[in-house]
């Protein structure tokens, strides 16, 4: 079938998660492209992947071709797919009622190849919904419909974007597709564009991120959820409540949600260690007079029967934990914008 193309960074396309790359010096680019210098090293990398980038339109073709062209890929992870590294994920819907359509199979690990992928759609007029790579950064991506089928921008999305800031797990390993990370899964439930700020290993509570974050007056609600990455409870106790700060002297009213890790195995005495740092944040934040504040402890998440079934590796969770860490943070959040 012949198809006409026509770039995302173009309208109708919504893209959304992160900044278009035409107000982000033409980057698909997690962090500001303008300042990577001020970033570590680690942060300013995995920044060039996507996790949490969707593109949304609405067509009435019954069939589409998605080309995309990577930039970046991360390689050599065993305990993760092909596919939830690098692949794109395609939803049919609106609003919270979104059914799995499509995928873009990728098996190859060269950023320097384009992949294409015809998805059929079901019949009628439809917002379709790409998810972009968790592990891999976008050169370009393509939509190519029929001559003759319409295209159109979809509707706004109910709820404000949800920021999540944290490790290797926030920016979506071990899911098995970008659709069923956990950050992915609770943005649309609510409808929600997904501010994803997980940097695998490298989630140190670096003011340079807490900083980005102060700069985005387009949140809605921020889930804290960096606790494991630092290299010593030092660390983490000197860095989890001045990022905490920094961003709500930025964003005096948004709704703060601090998680801890999730765990599977019975929790050691570092791993307490840790709760207690980021209760002793939530408290202190209480005493402060935040009246919008939460805390959720990340020994909550699973069923404590089998639930080793939810994890890849007893650390990062497969889709099945990942769906029961959404399903808990979903609770929490339904009464937290409700109040």
């Amino acid at each position: 079938m012949d198809y006409i193309f026509t770039n995302v960074k173009n309208e109708p396309f919504v893209i959304g998660g992160i900044l278009h790359p035409d107000k982000n010096y033409g980057e698909y680019y997690r962090l500001d492209a303008s300042k990577k210098d001020i970033y570590s090293g680690a942060n300013s990398g995995l920044a060039h992947q996507t996790s949490g980038g969707t593109v949304r339109f609405v067509t009435d073709a019954n069939t589409i071709c998605i080309r995309n062209k990577l930039r970046v890929v991360t390689v050599g992870m065993n305990h993760f797919t092909h596919r939830g590294v690098w692949g794109l994920d395609l939803l049919v819907g609106s609003g919270k009622n979104r059914e799995y359509c499509g995928k873009m199979m990728q098996t190859f690990a060269d950023s320097t190849e384009q992949n294409e992928n015809e998805v059929n759609l079901p019949e009628g007029e439809n917002e379709v919904l790409i998810y972009m790579p968790l592990y891999a950064g976008i050169e370009d991506i393509e939509v190519g419909i029929p001559d003759g089928a319409t295209l159109k921008a979809p509707a706004e999305r109910t709820t404000a974007p949800i920021a999540f800031y944290g490790s290797s797990i926030t920016q979506g390993g071990c899911a098995s597709r970008a659709g069923t990370a956990f950050a992915n899964i609770v943005c649309r439930h609510f409808d929600a564009y997904c501010i994803n700020l997980g940097f695998s290993g490298s989630a140190f509570g670096e003011q340079s991120v807490a900083e980005y974050m102060a700069t985005r007056n387009d949140i809605g609600l921020f889930v804290m959820d960096y606790v494991f990455n630092a290299r010593s409870l030092e660390e983490l106790e000197t860095t989890h409540y001045p990022f905490y700060k920094t961003f709500r002297n930025a964003h005096p009213e948004t709704p703060v949600l601090m998680c801890t890790h999730p765990y599977c195995w019975p929790t050691s005495e570092n791993d307490l260690k840790r709760i207690e740092i980021v209760k002793t944040t939530f408290e202190r934040a209480l005493a402060e007079g935040d009246k919008n504040v939460y805390f959720l402890d990340g020994r909550e998440y699973f069923p404590k029967e089998m639930s080793d079934l939810c994890f890849v590796d007893y650390l990062h969770p497969n889709d099945l934990g990942m769906y029961f860490m959404a399903k808990k943070m979903i609770e929490n959040i339904e009464k937290i914008l409700t109040k």
